[in-house]
């Protein structure tokens, strides 16, 4: 069940996703626990690798999304969150997720590894692989989130990165 606490988070989800620089989808996620914000982040790449300047390889190649990851310089707003809260000591056991975006599979197994116990998303994933479910494995309640008053409807894009 969706709280006025969730609608918070999701809120802050909404304003920062606009901020996200892939030029391939943009997708803002946090972490927060005992209505405390943990950690906020949202799909970028590396200051090193600016891809306004070189371009998205993934686009250019027409690659589908969710496919040949490998090759991109973007990481997913989960992976952002998960190895900042890791270098800085954050702890997210227990703790729920908020992203826009419904996880991929790479995300979904590392935030299982971190313990967390909620994910709230607002769209779901189009390459959803049905035969591995490591949220329903690991007992990790998933729900649907609505978009707030702040969602920027240029954000809203049919495809993860």
């Amino acid at each position: 069940m969706i709280t006025s606490e969730d609608k918070k988070f999701l809120e802050l989800l909404d304003q920062s996703e606009p901020k996200a620089l892939c030029l391939r989808a943009q997708i803002s996620a946090l972490f927060a626990k005992k209505g405390k914000l943990l950690i906020q982040h949202t799909n970028d790449w590396h200051k090193e690798y600016n891809c306004s300047k070189i371009g998205c390889i993934r686009n250019e190649m027409q690659i589908p999304s969710g496919h040949r990851r490998e090759i991109c310089y973007g990481i997913c707003a989960e992976q952002w969150c998960l190895a900042l809260a890791a270098r800085d000591g954050i702890s997210l056991e227990g703790s729920t997720l908020y992203v826009t975006k419904h996880p991929c599979r790479i995300c979904a197994s590392m935030i299982a590894i971190v313990g967390v116990k909620r994910v709230v998303y607002q769209e779901g994933y189009p390459v959803a692989m049905a035969n591995f479910d490591i949220f329903k494995a690991k007992k990790i309640k998933v729900e649907i989130g609505p978009n707030t008053k702040y969602k920027d409807p240029k954000a809203i894009k049919a495809h993860s990165i």
